[in-house]
């Protein structure tokens, strides 16, 4: 659990607001160490690195590399598997005052997957995600999202225990096995595909991708592509954190 803390913790740094505010908390040193000129850049740096990232220009490109590899196909040209693996991330959590689990950017995962389900691609789906103590864990939050979809819940399978992608792939490959299933339809947003698909075939698993949540828009945005804004920002920490994520993978000996 520390460990899980920490990582998240640290991984704030790739975010761009934190790393913007975190900039210009060093600007701010350097101002009252009287270091001006170093001060000026850092906060220029600052406030540079958090426009970039809330324009569409900057996202859509940062979005575009992750998602060019995996193109969509109708769902009628995917081949049947033997389950959907649905990978967790799409959940903001149980609310206050709300009968089911909030939803945030990334929910066109859970509609992709009944998608193929309803499709006849596979009987099974299985739902990846743990959570904090005390909570209810995001497979367990999916798992009502689904049903009121109109997926029956004899059809659904629970993995309860994983904290990242990294366990997503071991967790889940261990509950496969145990059902008899190696082809599986792993549904993730396309920008999270490749790293997600690497974790699921080095646990032996045939893998099809079944990329969904494509982040870059057809029609036109109402604002010029250069202003900022909020969403932009969303979609460039999504992309950044991915890349970063790919990389540490790879370092950790994962991939």
């Amino acid at each position: 659990m520390i460990d899980f803390t920490l990582v998240k913790v640290v991984s704030l740094l790739v975010y761009p607001l934190s790393l913007s505010l975190l900039l210009g908390v060093v600007a701010l040193v350097f101002s009252r160490l009287q270091w001006t000129r170093s001060s000026f850049y850092t906060l220029l740096l600052s406030f540079g690195w958090l426009y970039l990232c809330s324009t569409s220009l900057f996202a859509n490109f940062l979005s575009g590399t992750l998602e060019r590899e995996y193109t969509p196909r109708a769902i009628s040209a995917i081949a049947p598997a033997d389950a959907i693996v649905l990978l967790g991330g799409a959940m903001r959590g149980d609310t206050h005052m709300g009968t089911l689990a909030d939803l945030n950017q990334h929910a066109d995962r859970l509609v992709y997957a009944v998608a193929l389900f309803k499709a006849g691609k596979a009987p099974v789906i299985v739902l990846t995600g743990g959570g904090v103590d005390g909570s209810r864990t995001e497979a367990e939050q999916m798992k009502d999202i689904l049903e009121v979809m109109g997926v029956p819940g004899q059809h659904i399978l629970l993995e309860r225990d994983s904290r990242n992608t990294h366990d997503n792939a071991v967790y889940s490959a261990q509950l496969l096995k145990a059902e008899g299933v190696n082809r599986i339809l792993l549904v993730t947003s396309a920008y999270h595909m490749r790293r997600s698909l690497a974790l699921f075939e080095a646990q032996g698993l045939d893998v099809v991708p079944a990329p969904t949540d494509y982040q870059r828009l057809v029609t036109p945005q109402l604002l010029p592509a250069w202003l900022p804004n909020v969403s932009n920002l969303y979609q460039s920490t999504d992309a950044l954190h991915e890349i970063v994520g790919y990389w540490v993978y790879r370092w950790r000996g994962w991939l």
